[in-house]
């Protein structure tokens, strides 16, 4: 955990909040997420609309936001991605954070509620899905997700090449994010959806349990779509 100077302020507010978490705390909720395989460092169960609710409470903060972030608690780094404030939260530090990403949940909140949100999303996103940092790959395709209304063909192309030489995998996590972004580009345009379902459709005699269940998950979105 960094340290950091004592803010008096900072630190009132912190212990403000880790006193709404603790009396927010669910027991039950805590073990069943263990007993799942998702491990924090400690994690008091607090559901995610009650941890929006706390977050109301406060204005958007770097320094709240890295503090909350450097204790490593579940809820904290929940409360830092809807606390930090986009203009202020550089490469480097989505970086950093990235680096210590070992749960999906947590990689699912911090692209949905912060990293969408920065002016180089793009940018992380095709470095991550680049890395051979399984979890850092997963946080590039969900982040790509999160954006594709933004993303332009060359970007789309590369996702496209990426998920495909990526689908072969054991790893569930990674791909149910890979069917997650394909998905989504479905919804981009019906030329988009007819290359992925051209692609996919070569995973009808794969053997392989990822190459199924992407080219279900797609299949299923194409068809809710009425696109193709």
């Amino acid at each position: 955990m960094k340290y950091y100077v004592s803010n008096p302020v900072l630190d009132a507010q912190i212990n403000e909040i880790r006193q709404k978490i603790r009396l927010s705390m669910n027991g039950i909720v805590s073990d069943q997420m263990t007993q799942s395989g998702i491990v924090y460092k400690k994690n008091y169960g607090v559901s995610f609309p009650r941890l929006k609710e706390i977050a109301a409470s406060y204005e958007s903060n770097h320094d709240l936001a890295q503090r909350l972030w450097s204790l490593q608690i579940r809820e904290t780094m929940i409360l830092a991605t809807l606390l930090e404030p986009i203009d202020s939260f550089t490469m480097e530090l989505a970086e950093k954070w990235s680096d210590s990403f070992n749960q999906i949940e947590i990689i699912e909140l911090s692209c949905m509620n912060l990293f969408r949100n920065l002016t180089f999303a793009s940018q992380l996103f095709a470095k991550w899905i680049l890395s051979e940092n399984n979890w850092k790959v997963i946080t590039g395709f969900i982040l790509a997700a999160r954006i594709y209304e933004k993303l332009n063909a060359g970007e789309v192309n590369i996702l496209i090449q990426k998920a495909f030489e990526s689908s072969q995998t054991d790893d569930f996590h990674l791909y149910k994010s890979i069917a997650f972004c394909l998905c989504r580009l479905c919804r981009k345009d019906k030329q988009i959806a007819a290359s992925i379902l051209a692609g996919i459709n070569q995973f009808s005699i794969s053997t392989s349990v990822s190459q199924q269940f992407i080219s279900t998950e797609v299949k299923q979105e194409i068809l809710f779509l009425g696109i193709i």
